[in-house]
């Protein structure tokens, strides 16, 4: 396709920057992370296009981005065509992150009340934001796992890849071992813990750098991945169903607070 001449893209250097001039790898990002939010008929795939109809590509980017939930107020076609990078950088993790998040929520996975904590009601797990849940389901599988390490963030109680080590042993079952604990030199254990990751088909958005370093959008991608593909949760019986089927019908429009008022309501 006319897109194959700028893939893959080198991450050292800046030519994503012009790749997403044109607006289609965008359109193509946008819909990778919420399935057919855009129709790719409608887009303009010439090789070379002029400026209008970059900008016409471009303006249905940045509504859909804004439809799919982007809070881009700043950004215009004119930016991306001229490559500023933190307005780019910022648009395309928004999308990535949307995509990442869009299932990690108690209707896509309603196993998610296993991270109820004692004396809490299911209101108190809705009111989470996908980041916190995923959090909360890291410190759930370090308590299953025997370990006293809990994290509060993706940033600084991630790095020494400890935590990544045990969760990954827990979630694969046993098929990724713990050998990394036994490594001292932090860079080879997080090297080693992407060597697990592999095993799980999930080794993503992070290198051994990105972790001992600990850069919170990367992890926190690593980790909605991990998510996404291996939540390691035990499923809901027909009893636990039919005793919260009421409540994890609701509608998927309503914003958090809107479905914890109604869990408050039949509460």
């Amino acid at each position: 396709s006319r897109d194959q001449h700028f893939l893959p893209l080198n991450p050292e250097n800046e030519e994503l920057f012009a790749a997403l001039g044109d607006g289609v790898i965008l359109a193509k990002l946008i819909n990778d992370s919420v399935p057919s939010t855009i129709d790719e008929r409608v887009l303009v795939k010439n090789q070379n296009m002029n400026m209008f109809q970059k900008q016409q590509n471009l303006k249905l980017v940045i509504n859909s981005s804004k439809g799919i939930g982007c809070k881009i107020t700043n950004i215009r076609p004119e930016d991306i065509i001229e490559g500023k990078p933190h307005l780019i950088l910022g648009m395309v993790w928004q999308i990535v992150k949307i995509g990442l998040i869009a299932d990690i929520n108690l209707q896509s996975h309603p196993e998610l009340v296993r991270l109820l904590q004692p004396g809490e009601e299911m209101a108190d797990l809705l009111k989470l934001t996908p980041e916190e849940l995923l959090i909360r389901w890291v410190n759930y599988h370090l308590h299953q796992g025997g370990s006293e390490r809990r994290i509060a963030n993706f940033s600084g109680d991630i790095k020494d890849s400890v935590v990544y080590t045990i969760l990954l042993h827990q979630i694969s079952h046993g098929l990724c071992d713990k050998d990394a604990l036994d490594i001292v030199d932090t860079t080879a254990r997080a090297e080693a813990v992407l060597v697990n990751s592999e095993k799980l088909d999930c080794r993503k958005f992070v290198t051994a750098r990105d972790i001992v370093k600990g850069n919170p959008k990367l992890n926190m991608a690593f980790v909605a991945n991990l998510f996404n593909n291996h939540p390691a949760l035990e499923q809901l019986d027909e009893r636990e169903l039919a005793e919260y089927a009421d409540m994890l019908d609701f509608d998927e429009g309503g914003t958090r607070e809107e479905r914890a008022f109604r869990f408050w309501l039949q509460g």
